[in-house]
């Protein structure tokens, strides 16, 4: 690596032995952008590289089976039609199944989702997206923030004890409680976050926000293919603060 051997990764601080996407470059098949990338060790890239097409498979081939219900953007079928090549790849881990158990009169011919398998943890892999975030900001990789005790959470995420199609009921009352705290999420004061450079990323396909509360406590808001939204939510110091906000 040159003298970029003294680099540490974006999310351990180990010595880095290569660079990663932040997010994967899977997401951008087909447009033209530049990429993020930040150093990383082998743990935090190049072993998690099929975890990241099963978890774009997991976004998109719910909007595909969709795709007839539901208008989309250009851009999504875009992106759909050059990931579905994948979709047979990682059927083992982005497994498709009917939303619910059962589905009430109208219902009946909801979308497909995709079950992620146990092995693939959703949560720990946007943990390690913001903190490659972050670290494309402020340079460096910051001891202070403990990312493993960063708080994920998703309003579109439904998890359940087993995979396979939710009961109604069940669905109805977790929609209901997730739209709730969505609706006060984005009540915060949200900036803009950055992008690749010089050509940034599809907005429909990727982009964030970042709120700062008084007590140190940062949240980031990702937008996956204008569909899914992602809260996380860490501690960071003042100095790191800083530098996250300065251009925002």
């Amino acid at each position: 690596m040159g003298d970029k051997a003294k680099e540490h990764c974006y999310f351990c601080t180990k010595t880095a032995t290569s660079r990663e996407h932040v997010p994967p470059k899977q997401m951008f098949k087909g447009f033209e952008c530049d990429s993020i990338t930040v150093p990383s060790c082998d743990e935090h890239n190049s072993k998690k590289g099929g975890h990241d097409q099963a978890i774009v498979s997991a976004f998109l081939i719910p909007l595909h089976t969709g795709r007839n219900k539901y208008p989309l953007e250009p851009e999504i079928i875009q992106a759909i039609e050059f990931a579905k090549p994948a979709f047979e790849r990682t059927k083992r881990f982005a497994v498709p199944s009917p939303f619910l158990k059962d589905p009430p009169k109208g219902l009946e011919d909801l979308p497909d989702l995709a079950h992620l398998e146990p092995s693939i943890n959703v949560a720990s892999w946007i943990r390690q997206l913001t903190a490659g975030i972050v670290y494309s900001k402020i340079g460096l990789a910051n001891t202070t923030i403990g990312w493993s005790k960063a708080t994920t959470w998703s309003p579109d995420w439904i998890p359940t004890d087993s995979p396979g199609p939710v009961a109604h009921r069940e669905a109805v009352d977790r929609i209901k409680e997730n739209q709730r705290k969505r609706a006060l999420l984005d009540k915060l004061n949200w900036q803009s976050g950055w992008s690749a450079y010089p050509r940034p990323y599809p907005n429909k396909i990727y982009k964030f926000d970042v709120h700062v509360f008084p007590d140190k406590y940062v949240m980031f808001r990702h937008k996956f293919y204008n569909r899914y939204t992602w809260y996380v939510t860490f501690k960071a110091s003042k100095k790191c603060i800083t530098k996250l906000i300065i251009g925002l």
